[in-house]
């Protein structure tokens, strides 16, 4: 979501701004997020402790009105202590002795004087309110500062804490170049434990893209200059499809500059009346994070959506123009998009395996296709079952013994491209 410089401000003693629906979707997203990825890393019963550092670069005021204009709503600071407080109450269900720790630091950034007040009035009176807990108000660190200026220091506290490179840093930006590519590179190999979610306003910088020097300046602070097609924006600009073809060029420069192994890339999807808005980007070092992630885009089908192809898309430029994918609308997270998301996997995985003809194992092509297709890991099973049922593929396990069609594949199983041969 785009933020103009005074859309969202907080002053004490003032009403807070009101929360637009496009907002309300990625606030869903953040707090459960932060609960599954705890209840993730804390799925194995012995596991007695997760040391975790949650990070709101842009944290605002912490409050808003609801989109009526009618009722308090939290912002993403106070969900993710609220997150972290409901988590930690339930990875302990059932137990009466000896309690799972999630020990959490949080640190909530924002630059104006003013929303920063707001946000450390609103944390204490929520903390009154009894809706986090008073052991996580304890590790706040608020800051009165630049994200850039402070990422520094927060990186280095993170770095010294015992076993507590595990991190998720919410970057919901008011402009898309306030935050360079490179600084997230270097965020991730000092953090190999860290994430990124980041809104991207992809729209306002396609809208408004040229051949400029006044243009070119803030791409370019945010290095991504040279995955512009500059020379070829006026002619682009005149087909159909123009719009996919840049956000290849964008998708692939976010992800090869910022080296994060996987990466989910969608729109949110706003009110059927207005235009695709902006990117919820999430940039992760581990796959079943990105899968997690993905999971709630599908969860939330009827806000997510994208511009690319059904099945596996390329990021990039492409030479190939496939006329089955040009000019294709827009896919939402519904059952049509579902379905056409499995049946065109199907026939590329297809296309991968004959045209390599080597054995692969499920964890390796998934790992391998995953950023590059809408689908998570459940539908990509549901695709190696179809494939399987129809006699496309044999697959065995790692001691080689064959496989009949399943619902659930091990990641160690070995898939081999095995047309069906019909007898005539």
């Amino acid at each position: 979501m785009a933020k103009t410089d005074d859309k969202y401000e907080w002053q004490i003693g003032h009403a807070p701004p009101v929360l637009d629906q496009h907002s309300a979707v990625k606030h869903s997203i953040v707090e459960s997020y932060v609960s599954r990825y705890i209840e993730t890393v804390m799925s194995r019963a012995i596991i007695p402790k997760v040391t975790l550092s949650l990070v709101d670069g842009f944290a605002g005021g912490g409050e808003y009105l609801g989109e009526t204009g009618s009722g308090s709503v939290d912002g993403t600071p106070l969900l993710m202590l609220r997150a972290v407080h409901e988590a930690r109450a339930k990875i302990n269900e059932g137990r009466t002795i000896t309690q799972r720790e999630v020990d959490a630091e949080f640190f909530f950034v924002e630059k104006k004087k003013e929303s920063a007040q707001y946000l450390h009035q609103h944390l204490a009176k929520r903390r009154a309110e009894g809706a986090i807990a008073d052991c996580d108000y304890q590790r706040v660190q608020l800051r009165n500062a630049g994200f850039l200026d402070e990422l520094p220091s927060i990186v280095a506290r993170i770095k010294g804490r015992r076993n507590g490179c595990r991190s998720i840093f919410l970057l919901d930006q008011y402009n898309y170049h306030a935050v360079p590519m490179q600084k997230l590179r270097w965020l991730m190999s000092e953090l190999p434990g860290a994430e990124v979610i980041l809104t991207f306003n992809v729209d306002s910088l396609l809208t408004f893209l040229t051949d400029s020097e006044k243009n070119r300046k803030p791409v370019r602070a945010i290095d991504l200059e040279q995955y512009i097609p500059w020379e070829q924006l006026k002619d682009l600009k005149t087909q159909r499809d123009w719009r996919t073809t840049l956000q290849r060029h964008i998708a692939h420069g976010i992800k090869v500059e910022t080296g994060a192994p996987f990466m989910t890339l969608f729109f949110v999807r706003p009110q059927a009346s207005n235009s695709w808005s902006y990117w919820l980007v999430h940039l992760s070092q581990r796959y079943k994070a990105h899968d997690v992630m993905k999971s709630l885009h599908w969860e939330h089908s009827s806000e997510f959506g994208h511009e690319l192809e059904p099945g596996l898309f390329m990021l990039g430029y492409n030479p190939r123009r496939d006329e089955d994918y040009s000019g294709q609308s827009s896919l939402l997270f519904d059952q049509s998009g579902e379905q056409r998301c499995v049946e065109a996997l199907s026939e590329q995985f297809g296309r991968l395996l004959s045209e390599s003809r080597r054995p692969v194992t499920v964890a390796q092509l998934f790992e391998d296709n995953i950023s590059n297709t809408m689908a998570d890991e459940s539908r990509l099973q549901r695709v190696i079952r179809g494939m399987h049922a129809a006699g496309n593929i044999a697959v065995s396990t790692k001691h080689d013994r064959s496989r009949r069609p399943s619902k659930l594949y091990a990641s160690t199983d070995v898939i081999e491209y095995s047309p069906q041969i019909i007898l005539t």
